[in-house]
């Protein structure tokens, strides 16, 4: 089912039309070089919208009740407008509509917006600048009446140019079933998550979201058929819930989000699009409510195939006389035996060509061809022409890419073709183990690895590690490893690896032969980072019968941990508690230390990129709708003593900093916040959205060739006694505790009964970022009233 464009045609009139035509409303304004003296009388021809069909849903006629049409000098300034409404608009059949309408003497370009009023503030702002950009409407999309907008350049009508292309003001998603691969699964309804409650009339790109900043919703019924939704920015914050039966059970939920088939990418959600999502695969029952499913990502219960019916063109060249646009790149499963791509030509003679140089694409077939412009931008006729690639299947784990040459008279455009390579990870020929994970007992041995990565291990996933790929290979940890990996040993197989980083040795374990991978530097203190590569293969496996090789990527980056026990229970506050197992990557930042007797020296601190129990390691700013998303980011809440007396709190031993630490990564103190600060290094800056949101920014810089800036996010903290709700407190700044008391000479004497209450913590707000101190829990003269200070905690080792 496939969204399509809106067609305007337009039919310039040179003839003089009289003041006494009663079905439009003129607009009075003076000659012009290039118009006759009381403005340019056009027809407009509306071809109908498309009749959609979805599932079982019945087809409804979509229809154009009112036009207004706005006129705009060169200098974008605003002229005036013509309302037609819908008795204007006769009905000539065949889905095509005549109207009649001026244009002001002066016009540079005709604004033309159906199925809403425009008022005067919709169409300028205070300076007379046109406005329609800005201008919202909201409530719920109605897919049978659109609002809906075009524009058109008065020259090239004059040009012979006469189309008007009208686009959709939002986008519409639909759910179905691939019924030849999934049985005894009943969709029931489906719903969306945290889409934009309005959009903007007009849009100066179709390929980017218009507005910047929206307030988000999510809807309140299930729903089958299309579902209209505004056009969403934050790429990767709108989900959906699909509310389904398996094997004839009740209705549970499954997750789904909007990433590019194959790919951990998060997919653009635009206007005038159709996001078409296919259920391939189902192997288990969803969530038993709706809230458990919300609250957990996608998983490898339910496959889908998420499909965009309209990829929008972005690589434009033109000549003299004609253009050529291209879509973006296309990346596809490795499977897939097909890879859809879209082109505009505007030569009129519908040649073109298409070559590839790969063995693995065989061929094409045009899919469908429809005559239209190429972008708003762009309004000259064109013809689009979406196309399927043929393929042949990728057996391989490493990624196919050629690129596919379009050419249409003197003009070529590339668009780049990625076949993803087979997945290993879920062969059941080829599950790989993981063991001895923080030398625990038996029942933490991963018997399917990259299966409890994908769905127990938070924070691994590439929109959680500002877009960088971690969730795709065996990872060996900073500081002191001690896993290892097997990997299933086939007959025919032969392993080849870089013995420099790894040692690869044939084992037999329950009577099955495995590979025993593991890291060849296990000391205590290995922080040397390294990763492979596409160009640097570390451990790949070649089958000699079949001739499929398998490489796996091999991370030494980071380390996976644990919150569990007090860490998780006793030693948090907040509505929910962090607990599990988390991904954490190491980076090396620099601290300017000042010594007792005032010289200087620099530390390396080897740094965690987030906050213990973060599952995200970008900036999160609850204002900065880009960023808003980034929620993850905040990590734990933790009380940083439980000390109930002056006795207590004077001991060097602080039970709760200890049971925070992993292995040598330890909250950080003072010196290293304060001599990142003095180094420059820790420091608020103003920075930027691409949606142009100016928001302050309290970053690290750090040596890392991988991760080179680390945030610390405004977090605020709580204040509460553990059998309470807790207050949340200052949510517009970022804190963190330190392992820092409150010295004898910042304050207390080491006898005094308060010695042991205060900790140094960082404290930003707006543009100042200070080092302060706060008694760690509500009392006096040494006494513990049990009303407890909960802030993030950021972990370092020297």
């Amino acid at each position: 089912m496939y969204i399509k464009k809106l067609t305007i045609w337009l039919f310039m009139l040179l003839a003089m039309v009289s003041t006494a035509c009663s079905d439009i409303i003129d607009i009075v304004g003076g000659g012009t070089q290039d118009l006759p003296s009381d403005g340019v009388v056009l027809t407009l021809k509306l071809p109908n919208f498309t009749k959609n069909t979805v599932a079982t849903r019945a087809a409804t006629e979509q229809q154009i009740d009112s036009l207004c049409v706005l006129c705009y000098d060169a200098g974008d300034n605003y002229l005036g407008m013509s309302t037609i409404s819908s008795d204007s608009i006769k009905d000539k059949g065949d889905d095509t509509y005549d109207v009649k309408v001026k244009a002001v003497p002066g016009t540079a370009t005709l604004h033309i917006v159906a199925n809403t009023t425009i008022t005067k503030s919709d169409a300028k702002d205070a300076d007379g600048k046109n406005n329609l950009y800005n201008a919202t409407r909201g409530g719920n999309p109605n897919l049978d009446a659109p609002v809906c907008w075009g524009s058109v350049k008065v020259d090239s009508l004059l040009s012979g140019s006469p189309k008007v292309w009208l686009f959709r003001q939002f986008a519409k998603a639909s759910v179905i079933k691939d019924d030849t691969k999934v049985k005894n699964f009943e969709i029931t309804g489906f719903k969306l998550f945290n889409t934009a409650t309005k959009g903007t009339i007009a849009t100066k790109s179709l390929d980017k979201v218009a507005l910047s900043s929206v307030a988000y919703t999510h809807e309140e019924a299930y729903s089958m058929g299309e579902h209209p939704f505004y056009e969403t920015p934050a790429a990767g914050k709108a989900y959906m819930i699909i509310k389904a039966k398996y094997n004839g059970g009740p209705d549970t939920y499954y997750k789904v989000e909007f990433f590019n088939n194959g790919t951990s990418t998060p997919m653009a959600l635009l206007r005038n699009h159709h996001y078409q999502v296919k259920v391939t695969a189902v192997n288990h029952e969803g969530w038993a409510t709706e809230g458990e499913a919300k609250n957990n990502k996608s998983e490898n219960r339910l496959s889908v195939e998420v499909v965009d019916d309209n990829p929008p063109i972005v690589d434009m060249i033109a000549c003299k006389d004609y253009e050529l646009g291209v879509c973006d790149k296309q990346t596809v499963k490795g499977n897939a035996g097909t890879a859809t791509i879209t082109f505009v030509t505007t030569k009129p003679d519908f040649q073109y060509d298409v070559k590839w140089n790969a063995d693995w694409i065989t061929g094409y077939n045009v899919t469908k061809r429809v005559v239209l412009p190429t972008s708003a931008e762009h309004p000259s006729t064109g013809t689009l022409y979406t196309i399927d690639l043929t393929l042949t299947a990728n057996c391989q784990s490493t990624a196919h890419a050629d690129k596919v040459t379009i050419t249409s008279g003197d003009l070529s455009r590339v668009v780049q073709i990625i076949q993803l390579g087979y997945d290993y990870r879920t062969d059941p020929n080829r599950i790989v183990r993981m063991r001895d994970l923080e030398n625990k007992s038996s029942d933490l041995n991963q018997d399917n690895y990259f299966s409890w990565m994908k769905l127990s291990l938070k924070g691994i996933r590439p929109e959680q590690n500002q877009g960088r790929v971690r969730n795709d290979g065996l990872h060996f940890f900073v500081g002191k490893n001690q896993v290892y990996y097997l990997i299933p040993h086939l007959t025919d197989d032969h392993v080849h690896y870089d013995a420099s980083l790894v040692n690869v040795e044939e084992i037999t374990d329950g009577g099955t032969n495995f590979y025993k991978v593991t890291l060849a530097d296990n000391s205590a203190n290995n922080y040397e980072k390294w990763i492979s590569s596409e160009a640097v293969t570390i451990i790949s496996i070649t089958n000699a019968r079949t001739k499929i090789t398998v490489s796996y990527p091999v991370y030494h980056v980071g380390l996976f941990a644990q919150l569990t026990g007090e860490a998780a229970t006793v030693y948090q506050l907040g509505k929910s508690k962090a607990s599990g197992w988390y991904y954490y990557e190491m980076v090396d930042v620099e601290a300017k230390i000042t010594k007792k007797d005032g010289t200087t020296e620099y530390k390396t601190y080897h740094m965690l990129d987030r906050n213990l129990g973060a599952s995200n390691n970008g900036y999160y700013s609850p204002s900065t709708t880009a960023l808003a998303g980034n929620e993850g980011a905040k990590g734990g809440y933790f009380i940083i003593s439980k000390a109930q007396s002056s006795d207590e709190a004077k001991k060097t031993k602080n039970d709760v900093v200890d049971a925070l630490a992993i292995g040598n990564f330890k909250v950080c103190d003072n010196k290293c916040l304060q001599g990142l600060i003095d180094n420059n290094n820790l420091a608020i800056v103003e920075e930027k959205t691409h949606y142009g949101e100016v928001y302050n920014c309290l970053r690290i810089n750090t040596d890392d060739m991988y991760i080179p800036q680390i945030f610390i996010p405004m977090s605020g903290y709580y204040e509460g006694k553990s059998n309470e709700v807790p207050v949340y407190k200052d949510s517009y700044h970022a804190n963190l505790w330190t392992s820092s008391l409150l010295s004898v000479y910042q304050g207390f004497s080491s006898t005094s009964p308060e010695y042991g209450f205060w900790y140094l913590y960082l404290d930003a707000f707006g543009k100042s970022l200070n080092l302060s101190n706060y008694r760690f829990v509500s009392g006096s003269s040494g006494m513990n009233k049990g009303r407890y200070r909960a802030m993030p905690v950021r972990l370092a080792a020297e």
